[in-house]
């Protein structure tokens, strides 16, 4: 039993050494954003209807991975220059030192909830994780390449999946700290806890019914997702394997489109309410393109706010410019690592460098198209229609364990929201919407089940899609028909936290009280395939972390000019 709680603290401590620096690097952030536009230093206690130190870690991963991808620019990430960077982020937080200590017992215990609870149960998985099949494949040479050297012009012709370089990767190559590569997986939690916290701060602090229910709503969610078609998922979040950042984007998703939508229900919008709103949709994107139909809910936003003339033109353009430096930066390296704007999308790739192979990028965007098992090639083949891929999607022979993995999950979608639904009638006042507000959330989840449709509707980037539309209900509902203990939500909660990671986490961190987490810096076996000093994996096609290893076809040079590494494939 000593062991055990050596382990979990041990753990726990060095979890929060990555919490506290995000949390004060978001807090830095938010400060100078405030010095900058409201010439006001005081944080607000509350940030998007939610406490506001809550959102601090995300803001603080908005931050510093925005920061490593100017720095990447110049020099490479695992210099010790990075250290005084670093150091830096969090010098704002100077001006302002006044931190409340508060000993009232409502507020300690949601302190132990948010600080200890939260963060101890998604700890347990540590005890049970690994690698995702992509982090060997691209993700963890891309961010040691990150670590080695500054920005490569022609990136993408070192392994295509490097142009697809996430701001991820940025904020992962830092955090190489220790030979298992842990805080990867620290990084994934930093948002669930986010998650959490948030959720457990609606449930029972705040004082926004149609928050407080959506999060009940999802509760409930959550919980139904243990059960069902072969064995459940039904789209709800999950502890994913290290090196992927589909459930960061999934939760970013869902929790900044139901900010987005809560702000319709109020006649103004806050400055630095705002300011956070476009860092988050900006951030989302970096984090994987994908999300970019965010954009659709944050154009409604923008039209909102000029039609109510909360901010007037001037300062709505001023109020960007954050989102503006940091968007110009983020397309920049986009352009000179693969020769595009937005990758792989190749409408956006003309340009006239000589390291750019013509006709690369619309191989990569059928390629992803396909393996995404999306109707886009469906649509663009006259001889294909709708009924083809739903077929092909649901009911095929080729990947049958595919395709009865999807069937599962959206069946299982489908009958978890029929028993919120019931739930919801049973327990919670009916709330009429009015056709003006309702359009709005209507719209976004129809332009975005159809962009995943054509773009990607497989379970795992369809999460935050799904997790949204639940969240959603919480403004067709008012207070409780009757009263419910808190207990009673006290419980649910916790089943839910509690059922997050697998059974075999806990099962390993009783016996093993270890990290499972191996270092992929060993034991792993290459073969050359070119005088140019390349190598291949002798078996598979993960190169796990070897710079001199790819399975691109082709010779791949790499000449130095000036400054900067370039790098060609014949």
């Amino acid at each position: 039993m000593i062991d055990l709680i050596i382990f979990s603290l041990t753990n726990l401590l060095k979890y929060f050494i990555l919490y506290i620096y995000l949390y004060f690097s978001g807090r830095s952030l938010l400060i100078a954003t405030l010095k900058l536009f409201t010439q006001n230093l005081q944080l607000p206690k509350t940030l998007l209807e939610t406490k506001s130190n809550i959102f601090y870690p995300v803001m603080g991963a908005v931050f510093v991975g925005n920061l490593l991808i100017l720095i990447n620019f110049f020099i490479p990430l695992n210099s010790k220059l990075i250290l005084i960077f670093l150091f830096g982020a969090l010098l704002p937080n100077l001006f302002e030192l006044d931190f409340e200590i508060n000993l009232n017992k409502k507020i300690l215990l949601n302190n132990i909830f948010y600080y200890i609870l939260i963060p101890t149960v998604l700890l347990v998985s540590a005890s049970d994780i690994n690698f995702h099949y992509d982090a060997a494949y691209y993700h963890l040479n891309n961010q040691n390449w990150l670590r080695e050297s500054n920005l490569v012009i022609g990136f993408v012709n070192i392994f295509w999946p490097f142009g697809m370089s996430s701001i991820y990767e940025y904020l992962s190559s830092i955090l190489w700290i220790e030979g298992s590569l842990v805080y990867l997986h620290y990084l994934s939690l930093i948002f669930i806890h986010f998650f959490y916290s948030f959720i457990y701060f609606h449930l029972f602090t705040s004082k926004k019914t149609a928050l407080r229910n959506a999060s009940l709503f999802l509760i409930l969610f959550s919980i139904l997702d243990n059960f069902g078609l072969q064995g459940g998922r039904n789209g709800f979040l999950y502890i994913q394997e290290v090196g992927k950042q589909d459930i960061p984007v999934a939760i970013l998703l869902s929790v900044t489109s139901l900010l987005i939508i809560y702000q319709f229900k109020k006649d103004s919008v806050q400055v630095l309410d705002f300011i956070c709103i476009t860092l988050l949709a900006m951030f989302i994107i970096q984090l994987k393109v994908s999300g970019v139909y965010i954009l659709y809910l944050y154009i409604f936003l923008i039209y909102f706010i000029v039609r109510k003339n909360v901010f007037n033109i001037k300062n709505l353009l001023i109020y960007h410019l954050p989102v503006a430096i940091f968007t110009f930066i983020w397309i920049i390296k986009n352009y000179l690592t693969t020769g595009c704007l937005v990758f792989p999308l190749s409408l956006t790739c003309k340009n006239n460098f000589d390291w750019y192979v013509s006709g690369s990028t619309e191989k990569i965007e059928e390629y992803t198209t396909a393996t995404s098992f999306a109707y886009m090639e469906y649509f663009l083949d006259p001889e294909l229609s709708l009924i083809n891929w739903f077929q092909e999607f649901f009911f095929s022979e080729t990947y049958s364990v595919f395709s009865n993995y999807y069937k599962s999950v959206y069946l299982n979608f489908f009958i978890s929201l029929l028993l919120v639904l019931i739930l919801k009638i049973i327990f919670l006042k009916n709330k009429s919407i009015k056709n003006k507000f309702f359009i709005i959330p209507f719209s976004y989840l129809l332009v975005s089940a159809t962009y995943l449709i054509f773009f990607g509707p497989i379970p795992r980037y369809t999460i935050g899609f799904l997790c949204t539309f639940i969240l959603f209900l919480g403004f067709t509902a008012k207070e409780f028909r009757f009263p419910i203990s808190k207990v009673v939500i006290y419980v649910l909660f916790l089943i839910s936290l509690g059922l997050l990671p697998r059974l075999n986490s806990y099962i390993n961190f009783i016996e093993t009280k270890n990290i499972s987490l191996a270092d992929p810096r060993t034991n792993i076996k290459y073969t050359d395939i070119s005088n140019l000093d390349w190598v291949k994996p002798e078996n598979g096609d993960r190169c796990w972390i070897d710079l001199r290893c790819s399975v691109e076809e082709g010779d791949i040079i790499i000449k130095k000019k000036g400054y900067f590494y370039f790098a060609f494939k014949e």
